[in-house]
């Protein structure tokens, strides 16, 4: 068998892409967890008081996202032995669409217990609602929202930050 360059070329430049084919097909992903605090007011008869909550999101495509959090409200507080009266803890579960782009508008709907620390028999299926708007980019980075959520606890939720990540 007699040796030709032109066939060990061609085979070379066969193999090579091969080799460099698969840096152009990885799949870019989108992030598509995200995790924040929210923080809020308490509107009760003549006075308010605070409510903080931490949540899960979880973006199922570009428009829509499950969140699951866990809130705490504070209103009306006070002392009463070595409980503070007017404390109820919320676990709020939401089922949210939003625009497309970064600068999203949402809109979301869901419930969750409430739980009184203090009362005995105030443990109710709470409604959670909310409307908003939100900087998201589809890449990793901050999250910033501002609207009005009303979690499955007492307080109004009003601005919230967090982390979108892989």
């Amino acid at each position: 068998m007699k040796f030709n360059p032109n066939m060990v070329r061609i085979l070379i430049i066969i193999f090579s892409l091969f080799l460099f084919t698969n840096c152009y097909t990885q799949e870019i992903t989108k992030a598509n967890n995200i995790i924040y605090l929210d923080v809020g007011l308490i509107f009760s008869g003549g006075s308010f008081a605070l409510g903080m909550g931490v949540n899960y999101e979880r973006m199922l495509n570009d428009n829509f996202s499950i969140r699951g959090g866990v809130n705490i409200g504070f209103y009306n507080t006070h002392v009463i032995g070595d409980k503070i009266a007017g404390t109820s803890i919320g676990f709020p579960v939401t089922f949210n669409y939003m625009t497309n782009n970064k600068n999203k508008f949402e809109a979301g709907l869901g419930g969750g217990p409430r739980i009184s620390l203090t009362d005995n028999n105030s443990n109710i299926f709470f409604p959670a609602f909310r409307l908003g708007y939100r900087y998201q980019t589809d890449e990793e980075g901050m999250m910033y929202r501002a609207g009005i959520d009303l979690p499955s606890n007492m307080y109004i939720s009003l601005a919230s930050i967090g982390y979108h990540f892989k």
